[in-house]
């Protein structure tokens, strides 16, 4: 998903999450046709491959960008302001994990995310989809599974791994916008700690599920920011 918007106030960058490509940002572009926007595949997905060095290889915009990240998505974004504040211009964060200190919560989590690697190396793609979207995360969520069973296994599963929250630092920017769903109860209990947004009607992927109100909180968060 790209969408070149000239003579318009701001760039919006977004970051989706596993198993997504940039197109799942579709529905919240539509409603910010007032920015320009623009979507990236994840490393692993849609038409990146695999790689370690995604910020390496983010196309330059020439000014700070607005920055929002969804899932893994948002971990990469909370990471990419930390190393490059001068980039971004502000940051949301939807439905994504802060990081992990103990160092066996870590070790649990990397065998987990290896698990579902190996699924999805060793199964057939619809059913690793069905069993990832009946965790209690999605449980509100009516996905399509036709874009995502065109995924590269072998990319997502050294994605999975590579990215795995296990493995990155503990963040928790105080100026970002943190968004999470009514139902997620999960991610609600992690917000508590941070100021956040309830997006309502939806559960783990807000911007799938509600992308009207993740749009409007965007916009609001831009407009106090700028």
């Amino acid at each position: 998903m790209t969408k070149n918007v000239t003579q318009r106030k701001s760039s919006l960058l977004f970051f989706h999450g596993i198993l997504g490509t940039s197109a799942d940002w579709e529905a919240v572009v539509d409603h910010l046709p007032e920015f320009g926007c623009f979507g990236v595949d994840l490393p692993g997905h849609g038409t990146t491959p695999f790689t370690e060095d995604f910020f390496g290889e983010l196309p330059c915009f020439g000014e700070p960008v607005h920055l929002i990240g969804y899932s893994m998505g948002g971990r990469l974004a909370m990471q990419y302001a930390a190393c490059f504040p001068e980039k971004v211009a502000s940051l949301t964060v939807i439905s994504a994990h802060f990081g992990l200190r103990d160092p066996q919560e870590k070790e649990e989590r990397l065998a987990v995310d290896r698990a579902w690697a190996q699924q999805f190396l060793e199964d057939p793609i619809d059913e690793v989809l069905k069993r990832w979207y009946d965790q209690p995360l999605f449980r509100t969520l009516r996905v399509d599974f036709s874009m995502r069973r065109k995924q590269n296994v072998k990319a997502l599963a050294q994605t999975l791994i590579h990215y795995s929250v296990a493995k990155q630092p503990f963040l928790q920017p105080k100026e970002a916008l943190y968004l999470v769903g009514e139902h997620d109860a999960k991610y609600r209990a992690l917000y508590q700690s941070v100021p956040h947004r309830v997006i309502p009607h939806a559960s783990h992927a807000v911007h799938l599920e509600n992308p009207q109100a993740v749009a409007q909180a965007i916009r609001s968060h831009i407009c106090i920011q700028t």
